[in-house]
Parts: C-alpha cells; structure tokens; sequence
C-alpha cells in the first residue's frame, strides 16, 4: 500500500541529495487498515517492515502477512468444483472523509464505474492485484481476482459517517487429475464390477466376491471424507454415488444369500410353495422368453433311469452333491456306455444337471482299475 504524508517530505538539494529513507513503520503514521471478514488471527498487520519514504512525501509499504477470510464453501460438484472468495479492506477508525481507500490500477485494466443491484456505484477493476510475484498452486488454478471499491454507511455505531473499503473477488478452481486418477475412475470401476456378482455360478466365492466389493466402496468413501471440507449444507454428488452404490451392492448381496438358500434346498426337506410354482415355473417363463420342458422328455426315463430311480426323486431336486462321490463298481455289476449315460442325462437334466457324466467318468475310472488289478 502507499499514502502520501507532507509532513514526511523535505528538499533533496538542502539535505545532500537524499531522496528516499527506510524508517521503521512503528515510527510513522499507518493507516489502520484491516480485514473485516478476518476468520483467524489477528486482523490487523502484524510483522511491522520497514516503510520507504520518498522525499515528496509519497510513503511506501509492503508488509508481509497471512489472512484468513470466511468464505462460502460449494462442494456439491466436488472434485470438478469452483469456488470464490472475497477479501475485505478498509480503515477502521477513519471514515471516508479522514482515510480515503482506492484501487492502484494498471496500463491494461482501467477503473470502471459501475452500479450494483440497488443502484450504488462502485468502482470495479478487472486486474485487482499485482500478480507478478505470484506462484502457481498445486491444487488450484486462479481463473479471476477483481477488485471493487465501495462507500458504504454503517448507521447502527458511526452514523452518517461513509466508511470506504475495497474488497477482492477471488475465483478458483480444483485441478481435478489427481482425484479422478485416484478416486473417480477406482469408484466407477469397482461399481461396473457389482454387475458381474449375478454372472458367479451359486458358489461361496459369490458372497466372498460381493462383500469385497462392499469393503472397498467404504474405503474410498472414507477417503473422500477426509478430502473433502466437513459441511452439511450439501452431500457433493460424488458421495451420493458411492452411498448408492454401496446400496446396490448391499441389495446384490442379499439377493445372493436368497438365491443360494433356494438353490441349496432339498425338495423333500423344503417343497416349493404353490405361488412361487404358479408365478416362476407357469407364468414368468413366458414373458421372459424361457420354454417350459415338455412333460413327456421329464417322466420318459424308461429303463435306463432304473438303476438311479432308487436315489432320485421326479417331485424334488436332488442335492448338487450327490452324484459327485459314485458307488464303486465291481466286474460287469455296471456297465454304462457314455452315450447311455448321456441319453439318461438329457432325460433327466432338469432335476440332475451335469452330474451323469462326472459319475461315468468316475465309474469307468474304478472299472478301469478293477480289470489292471486282476478283479475280472
């Protein structure tokens, strides 16, 4: 900032040619300048440089010093946000008449006056500040700094006493390539991965695979805790996605505990009600594209199911395990081509799946070894 004070000033010819001196700031007068939306901290300048006066009376000062304003907090978009802030200066003690705050403006950005919605003038700067010793943030770009300049009346403690300030606009926005490496692209991966639980055959790495998935979402909402500023004015969109897909994955999981509860029943232990029979055996199947197996390919098994009719049962589903440990075979006691045991299999796949032929396989492996061992 700079002032001008004539008691300072002096002629350089009648003092050895000196025309400027360093005098420390606590020794001359400085305009009581502070910040009024000030968060934290003291509001006035607190490191006291020394003040360059010049010999026409023009004093120069650049204090160092930290501020902290309150400013409104946006994280809706977060992190693809945009946030602006102001800073407010201005004399405390003096009114306008005593301290008058302008704008230092540059060659490419003038002073314009302007109105506000209330029909105020003001004088706005498109270039608020010196920028030239600025460095660029590693987390935010600077996309404007304006300065306006105001005369405002505060009749409630100064009366009709006009106070000038100048307050900054600043507008910034997130550099958002290491969030949607490290947050974004993770979070919509894992949640295309949800999609896939319903593709795992009914097996326990199903629900392994589901409760994975649900860890890791709860992970990153963690993260994206930390990382984003606490509020409750908004929940950035980016959260409401984790939350609902942390949802569907919970539902998936449920749905897969229902669907291998049904799928490990025994039918004689646990008979199928009459409205899931009527609702997903007559009437869904039809307007999803699914055909019904004809009744005479179900109950035509004939004699070459007479061997397993004692184990099966054409009311109830047999348990996924049964066939799976085969009854050994001794000399010519069973003896089944794979083609008969295929013809079986398809006769009777919809209660027994696949299984015939790993109990062919099995039987012809313990046949195989009845006849090297010298049993036949």
């Amino acid at each position: 900032m700079q002032w001008f004070d004539y008691k300072l000033s002096w002629d350089p010819a009648r003092w050895g040619g000196i025309r400027k001196l360093h005098i420390p700031s606590d020794q001359i007068w400085i305009p009581d300048i502070l910040l009024y939306n000030n968060a934290d901290g003291e509001p006035h300048i607190t490191i006291l440089s020394d003040a360059l006066v010049y010999h026409n009376g023009l004093i120069v000062w650049k204090p160092p010093s930290i501020y902290k304003s309150f400013c409104p907090i946006n994280i809706e978009y977060f992190p693809y946000d945009s946030q602006s802030c102001t800073l407010k200066f201005g004399g405390w003690s003096y009114n306008g008449f005593l301290l008058d705050v302008r704008q230092l403006p540059s060659a490419g950005s003038p002073i314009i006056n302007r109105e506000d919605e209330s029909g105020k003038e003001y004088q706005y700067l498109e270039k608020g500040m010196d920028l030239s010793g600025f460095y660029q943030s590693l987390e935010w770009d600077l996309m404007s700094l304006t300065s306006q300049r105001h005369e405002q009346l505060y009749p409630g403690c100064c009366g009709q006493d006009f106070y000038i300030d100048v307050t900054f606009d600043i507008a910034l926005r997130r550099k958002t390539l290491f969030y949607t490496v490290n947050l974004v692209i993770p979070c919509m991966l894992i949640a295309i991965l949800t999609t896939f639980v319903f593709y795992i055959p009914p097996i326990e790495h199903k629900m392994t695979f589901s409760i994975s998935i649900l860890v890791s979402l709860t992970v990153f909402y963690l993260v994206l805790i930390e990382l984003i500023p606490p509020t409750s004015l908004v929940i950035p969109l980016i959260g409401r996605y984790l939350l609902f897909t942390m949802f569907l994955v919970a539902m998936s999981i449920l749905l897969s505990v229902l669907s291998l509860n049904y799928y490990r029943r025994d039918g004689s232990a646990h008979p199928m009600p009459h409205w899931m029979q009527a609702v997903f055996i007559e009437t869904l199947p039809k307007y999803i594209g699914i055909k019904k197996a004809e009744e005479d390919e179900i109950s035509d098994r004939g004699s070459s199911t007479s061997e397993i009719g004692q184990f099966l049962d054409s009311s109830r589903r047999p348990s996924p395990y049964f066939l799976a440990v085969p009854t050994p075979v001794y000399g010519d006691e069973k003896k089944k081509t794979r083609g008969e045991l295929n013809k079986v299999g398809s006769a009777s796949r919809p209660l027994s799946g696949d299984t015939f032929e790993s109990a062919f396989d099995a039987n012809f492996t313990q046949e195989s070894w009845w006849k090297n061992s010298g049993g036949l």
